[in-house]
């Protein structure tokens, strides 16, 4: 329960006295999709960021500042963000920006919060380019995509030692740098791994599959997004492909499932960890689940981003948006829902993490975390 339910409900017998609120509360901005197509996520995002505010907020004494939440609907277009990124700038009251979904909105908004100086908490977007800017006031909770390649990649020669592993990825906005940290790593331990780009637009999965399948790999690795690359794993299945099948966070999706027999005993990466195994997230989840609903992953890496800009304005009483970054860019380990975060000079966690989870039986069911921590029991 909530503090101000708990007073309420003595006001109903005697008179609850309030405190005035000393210290003026500070504005977070959070720019995301609260219209159009994509306005689920930006609403999730949105519920779980005002959830870490009303925690805070509950628990802050007279004398501790308290938090407010300006939301501002970027459509999930870049020409939008570029507009509403420019009033979340001009408003002197916020200290620091959570959004926003898509790549080309997030690289907008980092051309209006850069010059301000604006710390920008990128809970999404895993693009590799939001973190290739010049700015130093950009920081990112999901692993990037090279990294997340690469990281897969050291999982599967540990665990599989492939002599010829195969990459798939299309001509899209999402999958090239998963597959470029594939390879790379790969390529490093002198594996000869081999990978096919093709049309998104008008992929011919049959032909797709007859030239992976020629050269005859022992390991499949997909680096995409299931609702357009999913149909190659039944392809390569009834064309006589035994082996196993990895796949990045695109696949971390409920429409895997519905892939149904060939796709049984595929790992799928994400950023998004097994909250249920995080003892130190119970208590938060509890009261934001009683209030909000399901914690999904997009309400936890909006909750963690509030929980990033309020632990650097009170580790270090930052009032000012060039001493909060300061704040965060110390490298002191933050916990928050979705892990444990310290961030390097570009902006990116300083040990990337991924969290592998099984499709078998048709669930999705936890499998372990890439690097072991103090974060997941497992």
């Amino acid at each position: 329960m909530f503090r101000s339910e708990f007073l309420g409900g003595l006001g109903a017998t005697t008179a609850a006295v309030t405190f005035p609120q000393i210290t003026p509360s500070i504005s977070i901005a959070l720019v995301g999709p609260m219209s159009g197509p994509a306005r689920g996520i930006g609403t999730r995002l949105s519920t779980g960021a005002q959830g870490a505010i009303q925690y805070a907020n509950e628990l802050a004494g007279s004398l501790q500042r308290t938090y407010t939440l300006r939301v501002f609907d970027d459509q999930n277009t870049a020409a939008n963000a570029s507009l509403v990124s420019s009033f979340a700038a001009g408003d002197s009251s916020v200290i620091a920006v959570i959004g926003h979904v898509k790549a080309d909105a997030t690289l907008q908004g980092i051309a209006n919060y850069g010059p301000a100086q604006l710390p920008l908490i990128v809970p999404l977007c895993t693009d590799d380019r939001i973190t290739a800017t010049q700015y130093r006031n950009v920081f990112r909770l999901p692993t990037k995509d090279s990294f997340e390649g690469a990281i897969f990649a050291q999982s599967v020669i540990a665990q599989y030692k492939p002599k010829l592993p195969y990459v798939f990825v299309q001509d899209a906005e999402y999958g090239a740098d998963v597959a470029t940290g594939f390879i790379n790593a790969m390529t490093a331990q002198k594996i000869a791994v081999q990978y096919q780009q093709f049309s998104y637009n008008k992929p011919d999965f049959a032909a797709v599959a007859d030239k992976a399948l020629a050269v005859q790999p022992d390991y499949v690795f997909l680096a995409g997004v299931v609702g357009d690359m999913g149909p190659i794993v039944g392809m390569l299945r009834t064309k006589g492909y035994t082996g196993p099948f990895g796949a990045s966070q695109g696949f971390y999706d409920p429409g895997t499932l519905k892939l149904g027999a060939p796709a049984d005993g595929m790992i799928v990466s994400t950023s998004f960890p097994y909250l249920p195994l995080a003892p130190t997230t119970v208590r938060q989840r509890q009261e934001f689940e009683t209030h909000f609903g399901a914690m999904d992953a997009f309400a936890a890496f909006g909750y963690a981003a509030v929980q990033i800009i309020i632990s650097a304005v009170t580790r270090t009483n930052a009032s000012g948006r060039g001493a909060t970054t300061t704040a965060i860019q110390q490298g002191i380990p933050v916990d928050t829902m979705t892990g444990s975060y310290s961030f390097g000079a570009f902006g990116d966690a300083l040990q990337p993490q991924l969290y592998y989870y099984l499709i078998k039986d048709g669930k999705i069911t936890y499998l372990k975390q890439a690097h072991p921590s103090t974060f997941m029991i497992k």
